[in-house]
């Protein structure tokens, strides 16, 4: 834990959104490149003590033993963010209104037990690029480990995945959130991570108002707007069990043909499997928007261009909320339909009965070997650098030899795990090196 002592906080509300101002003496700072602080969602790591954010549902999360008091230091004067404290998201959101440095807090009331709090970047990235400073606990407090869960998803859309004024149509900024869209409510359904890249008015070839479409965007860390610059993301730091895009009313709007449109889908399957070379990709279209240029792309992609693992679905949903857009109800309905699609797919469940879940961080680990939860029986590994021949060997804590897997062809291995003790297990790998599981029920 860090040793530095700063102020504590007194809390006003105005209007429904948390401000704060400084109060007297107390809290520590854990610093923002502590191991025990989990990031979901794209961000920029240059610097480790103050990591950059911008893209709608980037979450930072951790959890704390014995505090009374939380706060965050954030550099941001435009983002607003949801506060959950054990799951439960707080009624009044915390708009971080400084472009400069500034700490507030997000609860001053937490029993001495074990919490996870978790912010959550609830609107749009708009021109402002966030940078998070650290937590601040209470005197006395400590931090603890938390697994990520191992599944993990990535959402790519446009206003219907960001959740443009999906709470109210008054004041968009504060009543956008993508905590209630179709993207957030499907990863949590399968009680998976994820990262959403949405932005209103975007498309996949053709945005509103000569925005940037989404491939262009997809490559960097942060959403560039307003030219701001933004590294490239690193693709092999985080692979996602499958792809969700949902596009192309935007292109309708900004009268792309149908032709065009589906040489954009080829051109983004091209990007997409060039980083992830066997993960699923669903494309959804709405009704009369791009809806038969993507069916018939999508239907190339897995013929003509033999290309394995690309699906398609349509939302037939009739949205209610302001301006054409889905309210929370629609929302709902939306992730429902996807629900059934991606179960149809990767063969989840939403009622998993056995947890699994990787560390997110340790030197001793490889990154290359990721492994995601099929069913309750089965756990898919996939190894970056592996050799279509090589076995794949699994040891318990103690390092017995478990089982040895091999390669299924399709670049993945299959372990059963209906006969394993729960426990702490080690996927390995000769010359890329190792990642834990560890198997709950």
């Amino acid at each position: 834990m860090g040793d530095s002592i700063v102020r504590r906080f007194l809390m006003l509300v105005t209007a429904g959104i948390c401000t704060y101002v400084s109060g007297p003496e107390a809290d520590t700072l854990i610093t923002a490149d502590n191991p025990h602080i989990n990031y979901y969602g794209r961000f920029d790591f240059t610097n480790a003590m103050a990591p950059r954010f911008n893209w709608s549902g980037t979450t930072i999360e951790i959890k704390v033993n014995n505090a009374t008091t939380v706060g965050v230091e954030l550099i941001d004067g435009a983002g607003y963010f949801d506060i959950e404290i054990d799951g439960k998201i707080q009624t009044t959101p915390l708009f971080a209104d400084s472009y400069t440095s500034k700490k507030y807090t997000l609860t001053s009331s937490l029993t001495s037990a074990p919490h996870v709090i978790r912010i959550v970047r609830r609107n749009e990235p708009y021109w402002v690029i966030a940078t998070f400073k650290g937590f601040y606990l209470s005197d006395g407090a400590e931090t603890q480990q938390l697994d990520k869960p191992v599944r993990k998803m990535e959402f790519c859309g446009d206003s219907w995945t960001a959740g443009y004024f999906i709470e109210s149509c008054a004041d968009q900024q504060m009543h956008t959130n993508v905590n209630k869209t179709w993207a957030r409510l499907t990863s949590k359904a399968f009680k998976a991570q994820d990262v959403i890249l949405a932005e209103s008015g975007i498309g996949l070839l053709k945005s509103l108002g000569g925005k940037t479409p989404l491939p262009q965007k997809y490559l960097a860390a942060l959403d560039t707007m307003g030219g701001a610059a933004s590294p490239v993301w690193d693709f092999a730091s985080w692979i996602p069990d499958i792809v969700s895009i949902f596009l192309g009313i935007n292109d309708k709007s900004s009268g792309a043909t149908d032709n065009e449109y589906s040489e954009a889908v080829h051109s983004f399957v091209t990007t997409l499997r060039s980083n992830y070379p066997s993960t699923p990709i669903l494309f959804i279209s709405y009704g009369g928007c791009m809806d038969n240029a993507t069916k018939a792309a999508v239907a190339a992609e897995t013929t003509s261009l033999n290309h394995k693992n690309v699906y398609y679905m349509e939302c037939k949903q009739q949205v209610k909320g302001c301006s054409w857009h889905p309210d929370t109800n629609d929302s709902r309905a939306i992730s429902d339909s996807v629900i059934v699609k991606i179960k149809e797919i990767l063969g989840w469940d939403t009622t998993l009965t056995t947890a699994v879940t990787v560390p997110h961080r340790s030197n001793a680990l490889s990154s290359h070997i990721t492994a995601s939860q099929i069913n309750n029986r089965t756990i898919r590994i996939t190894c970056a650098t592996q050799k279509s021949h090589t076995k794949l060997t699994i040891t318990n804590a103690a390092g017995t030899l478990i089982q040895t897997l091999q390669n299924n062809n399709n670049g993945e291995y299959l372990w059963d795990i209906g006969n394993v003790s729960n426990g702490v297990y080690f996927v390995n790998s000769e010359g890329t090196g190792r990642t834990r599981v560890v198997v709950r029920r």
